[in-house]
């Protein structure tokens, strides 16, 4: 079977020294934190670790995963996020209260 990549959108919800956990909307809700190694995002963003969390970016991932390490992330960029999607994105993306 062959895999299917395309882009999608992640935010960094934790990071490391080691491990990084991103939230995928469009894998499990975005219910499910997926691991990557710390040290492929921060030269890939620009950005140091302290600064990774709560970033959204955007990733090449094998759309047809059925688990997370099958996701392969990949081809990190900080370029404009894709919209959310998904009842398991943070309650921070919600416009603000008037």
């Amino acid at each position: 079977m062959t895999a299917k990549y395309q882009r999608i959108r992640v935010r960094i919800m934790r990071v490391g020294p080691d491990t990084a956990h991103v939230s995928v909307p469009s894998y499990a809700a975005g219910q499910i934190l997926v691991a990557v190694p710390t040290f492929d995002l921060m030269p890939a963003t620009g950005m140091t670790r302290a600064q990774l969390t709560g970033t959204d970016l955007t990733a090449t991932a094998n759309a047809d995963a059925t688990t997370d390490t099958a996701l392969h992330l990949h081809d990190w960029e900080t370029e404009a996020p894709l919209p959310a999607t998904g009842p398991g994105w943070m309650a921070s993306n919600k416009p603000p209260s008037r």
